[in-house]
């Protein structure tokens, strides 16, 4: 089965959520509708239906008088796994005993 074909609408939603998730559009950043569809050679329509869609997914927030808004990451994206085993071997050099059923020195 092929892909469906992407809409203009779904190209600009994608950039957009790509640059929002990675920190390239910053918290509290206005978005124009007009320079969006300019940047990517767009009519406003599918600038509009993506602002939609991030908006449902919390990543924007339309103000009244002032646009549309970038409100960042929902959550707090996890550690990274070394620094989560690095956190953990400091914990069991300092206590020993909290390492649960061993016998370790």
């Amino acid at each position: 089965m092929r892909n469906p074909r992407k809409t203009k609408a779904d190209l600009v939603y994608e950039a957009l959520q790509a640059a929002i998730l990675s920190g390239n559009l910053k918290e509290g950043e206005h978005l124009r509708q007009e320079e969006i569809a300019a940047r990517w050679g767009v009519s406003q329509t599918p600038v509009r239906e993506a602002f939609r869609r991030l908006e449902s997914e919390g990543l924007v927030e339309h103000a009244p008088n002032r646009g549309v808004i970038v409100r960042g990451l929902p959550w707090t994206p996890p550690p990274a796994p070394l620094d989560v085993i690095r956190r953990r071997w400091e914990e069991l050099v300092r206590d020993p005993e909290s390492i649960p059923g061993s016998d370790f020195p």
